[in-house]
Order: C-alpha cells, then sequence, then structure tokens
C-alpha cells in the first residue's frame, strides 16, 4: 500500500513539474496585426496600395479623357440642329461609354482589393514557419490568430506575438517603408464618368 502511495505522489509531482509537457500540443496564440506593424508590413502595404491606386486613378482619367473626346465628336457630328436620329446617337454613345468607364473602375477596384489580399496572404505565408517555430519553443503545436477567428480569452503563456516578432526580424523580415507625399497620394483626383 505504502508502495502504492509513493508511486501514485511520484507520477502526480512529475506530471505537474514538467510544464513543458503538459502544453505539448497546445495552442498557442499570434496577434499576426502586431507582428505586422513592428515589422513595417502594415505600412509597406498601406503604401504600395496608395501608389497602386493613384497609378490606377491616373489611367482611369486617362481612359475618361479620351472617352470625352469621343463624346465630342459624337457630338460635334450631330450638328447644332440634331435630328431624333442623331439625338439618339448621342445618348446611346453617351451611355456605353459611361456604362464602360463605370466597368473599368470596378476593375480597377477589383485589381487593388485582389492586391491588398496578395499581400496580406503572402506575408502571412512567410511568417507561417517562424510563428510555428516561435510556439514549438513554448511546446505548442498549433497556432491561431487573435483576430481570426476571434478568441475570447487565453492565458499569456501561450501568446507567441513577441517571440515570433523578434524571430520574424531575425529572419530578415522587417521592411524599411519609403516615405510617400500623402498630400499626393491624398489629392489625387478620382476619375468620375463622362456626362
Amino acid at each position: 500500500m505504502f508502495m502504492k502511495n509513493l508511486l501514485l505522489t511520484a507520477c502526480i509531482t512529475l506530471f505537474f513539474s514538467v510544464p513543458g509537457q503538459a502544453q505539448s500540443g497546445g495552442v498557442a496564440i499570434l496577434d499576426i496585426d502586431a507582428v505586422a506593424r513592428e515589422l513595417g508590413v502594415e505600412d509597406q502595404v498601406r503604401v504600395d496600395l496608395i501608389t497602386m491606386q493613384s497609378d490606377l486613378n491616373a489611367e482611369l482619367q486617362r481612359t475618361q479623357a479620351t472617352m470625352q473626346a469621343q463624346m465630342n465628336n459624337v457630338e460635334q457630328g450631330a450638328g447644332e440642329n440634331p435630328s431624333d436620329s442623331d439625338r439618339q446617337k448621342v445618348l446611346q454613345t453617351n451611355q456605353q461609354l459611361n456604362l464602360e468607364f463605370n466597368r473599368l473602375k470596378n476593375q480597377a477596384q477589383q485589381n487593388l482589393a485582389q492586391e491588398r489580399v496578395r499581400m496580406i496572404n503572402e506575408f502571412r505565408i512567410r511568417l507561417e514557419p517562424v510563428a510555428l517555430m516561435a510556439a514549438k519553443k513554448k511546446g505548442l503545436d498549433v497556432v491561431l490568430m487573435k483576430t481570426t477567428p476571434p478568441v475570447f480569452t487565453h492565458s499569456k503563456e501561450v501568446d507567441i506575438t513577441e517571440e515570433t516578432t523578434k524571430l520574424a526580424i531575425e529572419a530578415g523580415m522587417k521592411v524599411e517603408v519609403a516615405a510617400i507625399e500623402t498630400s499626393e497620394a491624398d489629392d489625387a483626383p478620382r476619375a468620375e464618368p463622362a456626362e
């Protein structure tokens, strides 16, 4: 009986005295947004998207100018006293050009959104092995992002945000963001359809 109690006490002591083994297979929590901020990735994505948006706006403005010239030619061709047929042609051309411009504008917005998703996914893929390494250092095997899915609560011991950031910096993932002139990007006119 004494030997049985001694063996049970030894097993319980061993179980509670080795926290790394108790956590093995556990879940780590990562605030990926905080890591992106610390590495400069969040700012780099913002700068790249502003630059892309500026380029797309310039392209849309050129397209708008071309379409407006087409519209002017159709109106001039109709003359000062257009017939019903000429007025119909002017109206139809205007509608077609507006539809085409709106299609191009929507496509530009979709391209911008897709580029944002691509940049974020690329960062996540690059960060994945680094986060897993940080988790394994704590004896954890699964990494959940703090924001997606939402984590209701967690103990600070399983948060690997700081360790992941440190390992990512050591791996050369920190970026230096080139400053852009925000007034230039903010003042960039948004192209609207020709009327």
